[in-house]
């Protein structure tokens, strides 16, 4: 059975949202190295500047390319494997290395040695990619001094539990009974859809029968990610 023609539409909404300013962004920056080239300029800094743009679009572009994977695959085709938690956290961060040394922000990752379960480890990395990037505004929203992430993870028989905590001043009650919702946004109307979050709680109950919540934690807000084991192949 194929997926309903109501998330391939948002989808589609989505991913629109998404090429038109990839596209354009790489039309700028194709013009930037012509024009150095045109007046002989061999700037090592700003070439650097320019990959580190075509790198972030390109790792965009590969998302949307998952996600249209995930709305056009047919719904019996088993795409789960072994997910290394630790591994996949690493990976996430290594993504953001780049942004987190600008904003001076620090990580850490808290997992059971070894844990390890069944499922589609391409949409779990583009949930955290979500949950990273959304925190990471907030940071700079706020001018957060010395900006930081937690990860926590635990586990007992039945469930996987997976924290991320950070120290950007947290919610206000309304912000958050509202924060799942699809047309819901703490950003100005020309900087975000409100599609994020509603799209992380999608995929955590389509894909992994799990959840997320989220409450306010000492100086910040802590997401808490429950995926079910029962019936996964974990040690």
């Amino acid at each position: 059975m194929m997926k309903e023609s109501g998330s391939d539409e948002l989808f589609a909404v989505i991913a629109h949202q998404w090429r038109e300013p990839l596209t354009q962004i790489n039309s700028v920056v194709s013009k930037i190295d012509n024009r150095l080239y045109e007046l002989g300029m061999e700037d090592q800094e700003l070439q650097s500047y320019l990959t580190k743009i075509e790198k972030i679009t390109h790792h965009m572009s590969h998302s949307i390319d998952d996600f249209r994977a995930y709305y056009k695959k047919d719904t019996t085709t088993d795409t789960s494997s072994k997910i290394e938690l630790k591994e996949l956290l690493d990976e996430v961060m290594l993504l953001n290395k780049e942004s987190f040394e600008e904003l001076g922000l620090l990580y850490s990752i808290d997992t059971p040695q070894k844990l390890s379960f069944d499922g589609d480890a391409t949409l779990l990395k583009q949930i955290f990619i979500t949950l990273v990037n959304n925190t990471k505004d907030a940071f700079v929203a706020r001018n957060i001094y010395q900006p930081k992430i937690d990860i926590i993870a635990k586990e007992n028989e039945a469930s996987l539990f997976i924290e991320c905590r950070d120290n950007a001043g947290g919610m206000s009650k309304s912000t958050i009974e509202k924060l799942f919702e699809a047309d819901f946004t703490t950003k100005h109307m020309s900087e975000g859809t409100g599609m994020g979050l509603f799209m992380v709680k999608k995929l955590l109950r389509e894909q992994f029968n799990g959840d997320i919540s989220v409450k306010n934690f000492e100086k910040g807000a802590s997401f808490m990610i429950t995926i079910p084991l029962e019936g996964k192949d974990k040690r």
